[in-house]
């Protein structure tokens, strides 16, 4: 059996970085930050699309960074909870002082602790009764 420990704090470091780092205007500084901290085959799925790699990371927040006028931010609000290779964490993208969508991201890392993986959902509660209400 492989156990690989991963420091939560380094995790929580990579994340916030690459939410800071889709915002970038300047193209070449954005993709090598998210470079940094993402594997070669990575994936961020939001409810409307999936993206593959770091251009498609890009691509997922371009019309942020092309209206200026929007001031966006994106900001975790919890801790991230990890355990063997996944994690989860709640979010906030804001326009300058408004919060615009709160949600929830889970995830996966490799042995080297990069994020592999990014599942997003928007909203902090499931809408809907689902499958499994009584």
């Amino acid at each position: 059996m492989f156990r690989h420990h991963h420091h939560p704090d380094t995790l929580a470091e990579r994340i916030d970085d690459l939410m800071v780092a889709v915002f970038l205007a300047d193209d070449r500084e954005r993709v090598a930050r998210m470079a940094q901290h993402v594997t070669p085959d990575f994936v961020y799925i939001n409810p409307t699309a999936v993206y593959e790699g770091v251009e498609g990371l890009s691509e997922a927040y371009e019309h942020f960074r092309h209206e200026a006028w929007r001031h966006t931010s994106l900001r975790r609000t919890t801790v991230v909870d990890v355990h063997h290779a996944h994690f989860r964490y709640a979010w906030r993208r804001s326009d300058g002082e408004a919060t615009i969508t709160e949600g929830w991201s889970f995830g996966w890392m490799d042995a080297a602790g990069k994020v592999a993986r990014i599942v997003a959902f928007d909203g902090l509660m499931p809408i809907g009764p689902g499958p499994f209400a009584s």
